[in-house]
């Protein structure tokens, strides 16, 4: 086995054999191009390296600019940060040179393949003939998970390196194969008057065989001991053990309070609509949860993430020291909730820490790599910083762990490559999920909104003014379908009506947001068009940088 290089330098680790790179034990957050770069400098210490080198080093077979060099660069510089200042230096017209006196190098074997067992957790089906029971089921799928990522013996995963199809399978085989595990739960509820049936199944995707099943008939109070049964028979099945410190996280973050739990799943079942209006609902779900039980720490949670979305979102009267306030609430009550850790980050984020943030969502994704909301704001972040690859691979994560939901298609839709030969896939995905949304949420402009987006990169554009329309209609002042609104004018070539929509929204929007609206290549037709640099500078006191 070759070992593989580590090196050390001003407080930072670069692990050549996991191509990562860190500072005080977390993760940084850079792009691949950007830690291309570094590792060859890194490695060729104490001369100067010209630029022809690099770019043939970095982009081999390619033709780039010198802004390409320059823009790794800099996001090198920005992820090493003020410790690592004069560590590359920069040699006028010649290149580039690191000192070598600041590094150190080591090696060591590199781990081996994780043997841990990998799972999945399909969505357990409600039986009723209708979605009333819905919000219960997602809610039993979601609490199994969770207990189960408190095992450090076990790898909870969903991931993928390539978009899904647009069809959404049930198949044992393919989710297995899809996610990259070898082991699979599913199930069905059915919850009549105070009863409920839970019936649940472990298979081996390798084998197809079922490893386990079983079937409980209980009052509707039971359904956490259900829970701890069903999480139970997996570990013991698998052949784990869950730590007593591992079973006492999963008891910190329960409620005794069924009612209490009763608001905070119907808390999620409305905030997933993506609306201020769902939002502040569900908020009211969640805070009466919390006063219910005071020591519900999801809840206090779950609150700190409505914030985070009303406030990225909405430019609400939410403040990153009052999320912030709510996200430490939560953490003292259960310190392992990576929902909290991820409300701590865009406080930071909204602060301008953006160090703390990246640390901030590093911690909730240690903790929790299947955590949706840490996969989609880190992406935020990353988009913020120009991470344009990053972003979209944690957009494409989030992608995967919600794959009924339009949300994360569209982020990816909106982050990847104009030339990337995926751009359709996510755009017929992102599409399908927020038809399949609107039909069931008719009175949600959300859905409407950003499968118009989809629409026109798709080539439909007729349909995609239509959608918009549709949307503006249900919520002529909401901001994100302003937005969008702007968008789908923008590449059609109206720009009038694209810059009256832009104004509506960043009339309703706070100016962190700029870096988006100067940066979304659907919005490009519209920065030269009169009026843009003065609309900017109206509401945000801000000039274009076009």
């Amino acid at each position: 086995m070759k070992p593989a290089l580590i090196y050390e330098f001003r407080g930072h680790l670069l692990d050549l054999g996991r191509r990562r790179l860190q500072r005080g034990g977390n993760d940084i957050m850079i792009r691949p191009k950007s830690l291309a770069l570094l590792v060859y400098l890194i490695e060729n210490p104490g001369r100067v390296i010209h630029k022809e080198e690099l770019i043939g080093a970095i982009w081999p077979n390619s033709i780039v600019s010198d802004d390409s060099l320059s823009q790794c660069l800099k996001d090198v510089r920005a992820a090493l940060g003020v410790e690592a200042e004069g560590l590359i230096k920069t040699i006028p017209r010649r290149g580039y040179i690191v000192d070598e006196g600041q590094i150190r190098c080591r090696s060591e074997l590199p781990p081996p393949q994780s043997e841990k067992p990998s799972i999945a957790i399909l969505p357990f089906r409600p039986l009723a003939s209708d979605r009333e029971h819905n919000w219960f089921a997602e809610g039993l799928t979601e609490d199994i998970a969770t207990a189960l990522t408190r095992s450090r013996q076990l790898m909870v995963v969903s991931r993928l390196a390539r978009p899904p199809e647009p069809k959404v399978s049930r198949s044992v085989a393919e989710v297995a194969g899809s996610f990259g595990v070898r082991y699979v739960v599913d199930g069905s509820i059915r919850l009549v008057g105070n009863r409920l049936r839970v019936s649940s199944q472990l298979i081996d995707a390798h084998s197809g065989s079922i490893l386990w099943a079983d079937r409980f008939d209980r009052y509707v109070n039971d359904v956490f001991a259900i829970q701890d049964e069903i999480t139970d028979a997996i570990v013991r099945h698998l052949e784990i053990k869950l730590l007593p410190r591992e079973r006492r996280s999963i008891q910190l973050s329960r409620t005794d309070s069924m009612e209490a739990y009763t608001y905070y799943r119907h808390g999620w079942q409305l905030a997933r609509h993506w609306t201020k209006a769902y939002l502040i609902v569900a908020r009211r779900m969640f805070t009466q949860a919390a006063e219910l039980d005071p020591i519900f720490a999801r809840a206090h949670s779950a609150i700190a993430l409505c914030d985070c979305y009303l406030l990225e979102w909405f430019a609400s009267n939410e403040t990153p020291g009052s999320i912030l306030a709510m996200a430490e609430k939560a953490l003292a009550l259960d310190a392992n909730l990576a929902e909290a850790h991820v409300a701590r980050a865009l406080a930071f984020q909204k602060s301008g820490r953006i160090d703390d943030a990246r640390t901030a969502y590093a911690e909730a994704l240690a903790i929790d790599p299947t955590c949706f909301e840490a996969r989609l704001f880190a992406g935020f972040l990353a988009w913020t910083q120009g991470q344009r690859d990053v972003a979209m691979t944690q957009f494409i994560e989030a992608a995967q762990l919600r794959r009924e939901d339009y949300l994360g298609p569209y982020f990816v839709l909106a982050a990847i490559d104009k030339a990337d030969p995926e751009k359709l896939k996510w755009a017929q995905l992102a599409l399908e999920l927020a038809e399949h949304a609107a039909v069931l949420q008719p009175d949600n402009p959300a859905p409407l909104s950003r499968g118009a987006v989809a629409l026109y990169h798709l080539g439909k554009f007729q349909e995609a003014v239509s959608w918009i329309k549709r949307a503006l209609i249900l919520d002529p002042d909401d901001p994100i379908t302003n937005y969008n609104a702007a968008a789908v004018y923008s590449v059609i070539g109206d720009q009038a009506t694209a810059l009256r929509f832009l104004e509506a929204y960043v009339q309703r929007s706070s100016e962190d947001m700029v870096d988006l609206v100067r940066n979304d290549d659907d919005l490009a037709g519209i920065r030269s068009y009169p009026g843009y640099n003065e609309l900017l500078a109206r509401n945000w006191g801000l000039i274009s940088s076009t």
